[in-house]
């Protein structure tokens, strides 16, 4: 049983690298590589297989599971994919926890509407944005002619602190200056005629013929996960999706999500009553982690989900109304 390099470590111990994290799903479960950013797809088996062969010798594996092929596919599975390495130390520390106050920022992902009531306010709307100290931005117009409207946009920003910039607006001809913000990660286009992902300078344009009245749904999809250290360690203690998580709406209204009816203030308000009630009325659901929500508590996702759903309290505990089944692994 086995290839020639698990021969050859047979009096040593099996390891799995504490930066590949195990999660088990209802259906099926995964890998989440943290280090690689990646995540791998398992059978719920395969855990179990983790699980017993971890901090074992090499030999004793070998012998307990030499007529079992099944669990030499598994094993060669995890040595091919470099989630096992082989020791004579039977154990090793596991990853150590980030502390998630490090970072003293009011709030780190928004997403914003621009329209003309904003940018009419830019300096106020920069100040705020710049104050809470947003992260990750992403900025969409609707305005099919919005190039010097943007290239405004982005220098008022010049000097926040978000390092992850991205855009989304009609199909247009992209001034060539836009290109020069070394912030700036992603470009989508709606209303293309034609479907396409291009690389521009490092940025990513997708290029997307139908129009923007989906963009901002809430609803699961493969793009919608963060697999890294940071993530995890937020996704283990509070809602990973809605943790200093704001959207801003075309009025400048501050709210979870495009679907939230409520308005919790706005980005043109004092920048101490944002901060002293908005943002502490916003945090009372950070804490919700998905753990706590169904079916998220059995997703193989739920370590690494983005997506904004807004748990609702019912009698049994907190709940979701998600696209994705994880009872069947499939998506409505």
């Amino acid at each position: 049983m086995g290839s020639i390099y698990i021969q050859n470590n047979k009096d040593k111990y099996i390891n799995f690298f504490s930066c590949c994290i195990l999660v088990r799903g209802f259906e099926r479960s995964t890998i989440y590589d943290i280090q690689r950013e990646t995540i791998e797809f398992i059978p719920n088996t395969l855990i179990d297989f983790i699980e017993d062969i971890r901090g074992r010798k090499v030999s004793d594996v070998l012998e307990e599971y030499k007529l079992n092929k099944t669990a030499k596919e598994y094993l060669n599975f995890l040595e091919k994919k470099e989630f096992i390495f082989y020791s004579s130390n039977p154990s090793f520390p596991n990853l150590s926890a980030i502390s998630i106050n490090e970072d003293t920022s009011e709030i780190l992902f928004t997403t914003v509407i621009l329209s003309q009531h904003i940018y009419d306010n830019i300096d106020t709307f920069a100040k705020n944005i710049r104050q809470l100290g947003v992260k990750r931005l992403h900025l969409h117009i609707d305005n099919g002619n919005c190039m010097d409207q943007l290239l405004k946009i982005l220098s008022s920003l010049e000097y926040s602190q978000a390092s992850n910039v991205s855009l989304s607006f009609p199909y247009q001809k992209i001034n060539k200056k836009v290109y020069e913000n070394k912030r700036l990660t992603s470009i989508t286009l709606f209303n293309s005629p034609k479907k396409q992902s291009l690389i521009n300078n490092d940025i990513i344009k997708n290029y997307i013929t139908c129009d923007d009245s989906k963009l901002f749904l809430t609803r699961f999809n493969l793009f919608d996960i963060a697999i890294g250290i940071n993530a995890y360690n937020v996704a283990k203690n509070y809602n990973l999706a809605l943790f200093k998580t704001i959207f801003i709406d075309r009025n400048g209204n501050i709210k979870h999500n495009f679907s939230d009816k409520n308005s919790y203030g706005n980005i043109l308000d004092d920048f101490e009553e944002i901060k002293t009630n908005t943002v502490k009325t916003l945090s009372k659901l950070w804490s919700i982690k998905k753990d706590d929500i169904e079916p998220c508590n059995v997703c193989e996702f739920r370590y690494c989900c983005t997506t904004t759903y807004l748990p609702e309290k019912g009698k049994t505990g907190y709940k979701v109304d998600c696209n994705y089944n994880p009872y069947t692994a499939e998506f409505n």
